[in-house]
């Protein structure tokens, strides 16, 4: 028992003794989803939270925005706690522990779309778990569970460390942001292969499921009692709330995009108004924006920055949703999807954009690369 202790506390697979006090300066290993990010954002959370004035909550995607491009948007300094396999469940009680341990004076929630799929994705694994400072449970029985985890899972985390070499993390310190520069690189070789590879692989089955297929998911409810929670906190605290519905590429849409998930949107905007930039516009349309079918690159959230600010913008591409506009707002993008859909029954595909138009805000000559 102690042996597997040991190898636990030493080799540390999950990353989660090394995290102990929030320290990215103590990390020693190259970071990425299989460690247990959300505990090291939490302790970064409690114990640097002199360092920022505000954070953005969200899923992978929000992963994208860079903390110095949010200070744009107000003049804070931005720490971003972004989570692999998201859900409003886990931005609803980092939102609380933000508001409860710092002195914050904003909260971004940056939503995707595909958190209607479950409000508790903990199940997806260990990473996945909710810390439990975070929630409120026992640091002493969480700290007993990591010290005797299958300890094959530490000797082969040992033998990978061993051989990776000296990486690029796939965290940026201090501010938690994602480092983005592996896609860029494979992306420069040759784009046309990466998209096809790693955002279009997909495409035929995704469209159609989107145009052909009924699609149902049971979170809505409890999302939006959460953001509306997350939202009442803000006010208790005279803290600001920011609520911003990501892009998705179309490929992605298929996983939620349905009649009841425009009314999940009408209902958004009865809880507070949002900026919306998912839909069928162009940034979204062309798949060069994008480093997968889920993830967008850098560029598309400084464009998400800019039109907020509005230094920039792109025709389409984001709308800022109240109560007023709402519904023609989702009336607009019901037609799109009901003209898109013809064009499948007759085509057997949709057009998407391309490499050399306009829309494709990455371009040739990133400055991320």
């Amino acid at each position: 028992m102690l042996w597997i202790a040991g190898m636990n506390y030493f080799v540390d697979p999950f990353g989660y003794f090394h995290f102990i006090g929030g320290d990215y300066n103590r990390i020693d290993f190259q970071l990425n989803t299989e460690y247990y990010m959300r505990f090291l954002e939490a302790e970064r959370i409690r114990h640097y939270k002199d360092q920022y004035d505000a954070y953005i909550v969200g899923g992978s995607k929000a992963g994208s925005y860079q903390a110095e491009k949010l200070r744009e948007l107000d003049g804070y300094r931005y720490y971003n706690v972004w989570a692999s396999g998201g859900s409003v469940q886990n931005y609803y009680y980092y939102a609380k522990y933000i508001l409860e341990n710092t002195d914050a004076k904003k909260i971004v929630m940056n939503l995707s779309g595909g958190e209607v799929r479950g409000y508790d994705r903990q199940y997806m694994g260990d990473v996945c778990v909710i810390p439990a400072q975070v929630k409120g449970d026992s640091v002493f029985l969480e700290r007993l569970d990591f010290l005797f985890k299958d300890v094959h899972v530490a000797m082969d985390t040992w033998k990978e460390r061993r051989d990776a070499g000296s990486l690029p993390s796939y965290y940026n310190a201090d501010t938690g942001d994602r480092n983005l520069l592996k896609y860029y690189r494979a992306r420069a070789k040759d784009p046309e292969a990466f998209a096809e590879r790693r955002v279009l692989e997909d495409f035929d089955k995704q469209m159609k499921r989107l145009f052909t297929k009924k699609i149902s998911h049971d979170a809505y409810e409890e999302n939006l009692a959460a953001i509306r929670e997350i939202r009442d906190l803000c006010r208790e605290k005279g803290v600001e709330f920011m609520l911003v519905v990501a892009p998705a590429f179309i490929g992605e849409m298929s996983e939620h995009e349905c009649e009841a998930y425009w009314e999940y949107m009408e209902e958004l905007a009865v809880i507070t108004d949002y900026w919306d930039f998912s839909g069928y516009n162009d940034i979204d349309m062309n798949p060069y924006n994008f480093c997968d079918e889920g993830h967008f690159l850098y560029e598309v959230t400084d464009l998400i920055v800019d039109t907020i600010t509005g230094k920039d913008s792109y025709e389409g591409f984001g709308t800022y949703v109240t109560l007023e506009n709402v519904y023609d707002h989702i009336q607009e993008r019901k037609e799109r999807y009901l003209a898109l859909q013809q064009e499948y029954k007759e085509t057997g595909t949709i057009q998407l954009l391309g490499y050399e138009d306009e829309s494709n805000v990455v371009g040739d000559g990133s400055k991320y690369y």
